[in-house]
């Protein structure tokens, strides 16, 4: 089975292709740096990817400013040609990333064949992973450290709807019969109770008694 791993917020030591074998594995962001100090690096990953603006925006205060150690181990990943190149998927390419491969929104777009109403679903970094994923026929794909429950309820809250595309591409993506693993704790996983349904009629929507 073609598998896929995205690599988020990090809880223990180690590779998660441990508990994946043959899986592909997919860094995200800081998922390195910002949890080196405790857990240490994950270093046999296939690919990076950081789908945000470099510089500030509206809402964003942009990869320099927000995660400037990151930004300088992007500049220092070794580019095509090195023996130890792997690709750095970018919104933007710059010349002092030599590793960087630009994101090629327009080919997934075409090639998902969804309605145009559901790309304005695309509301985070992951949402385009998943559409990549999908595209390329994956057959597999692990959510590790995604949706990941922070304590506070209004951080988790603000997270959740800053988020709430990836529950689409989720969907659509085990609609075209794709396996989609969410590692808990993350709120990807569903509610235990939802709103609006009695604990009887939900234990009967699964075949429960």
């Amino acid at each position: 089975m073609k598998t896929v791993i995205f690599l988020g917020k990090r809880r223990t030591r180690g590779s998660p292709k441990a508990q994946f074998p043959g899986a592909e594995l997919w860094g995200t962001t800081h998922s390195n740096q910002k949890y080196a100090r405790k857990y240490g690096t994950v270093d046999d990953w296939d690919a990076w990817w950081d789908l945000h603006p470099f510089e500030p925006v509206a809402g964003y205060d942009g990869i320099k400013r927000r995660r400037a150690s990151t930004f300088e181990w992007y500049k220092a990943l070794p580019g095509p040609g090195h023996p130890n190149y792997r690709p750095l998927w970018l919104a933007e390419l710059r010349p002092d990333i030599p590793a960087g491969v630009l994101f090629p929104t327009q080919e997934i777009i075409e090639q998902l064949k969804v309605p145009r109403a559901t790309l304005r679903w695309f509301t985070c970094q992951v949402d385009l992973m998943m559409a990549y994923a999908i595209v390329k026929c994956y057959e597999h794909i692990v959510l590790h450290g995604h949706g990941t429950k922070f304590g506070r309820r209004t951080a988790e809250m603000e997270h959740m709807i800053d988020h709430c595309g990836v529950l689409v591409w989720m969907t659509l993506a085990r609609e075209r019969g794709i396996t989609v693993t969410v590692l808990e704790p993350s709120w990807y996983v569903g509610m235990e109770r939802p709103y609006g349904v009695s604990p009887e009629g939900w234990g009967n929507l699964y075949g429960k008694t």
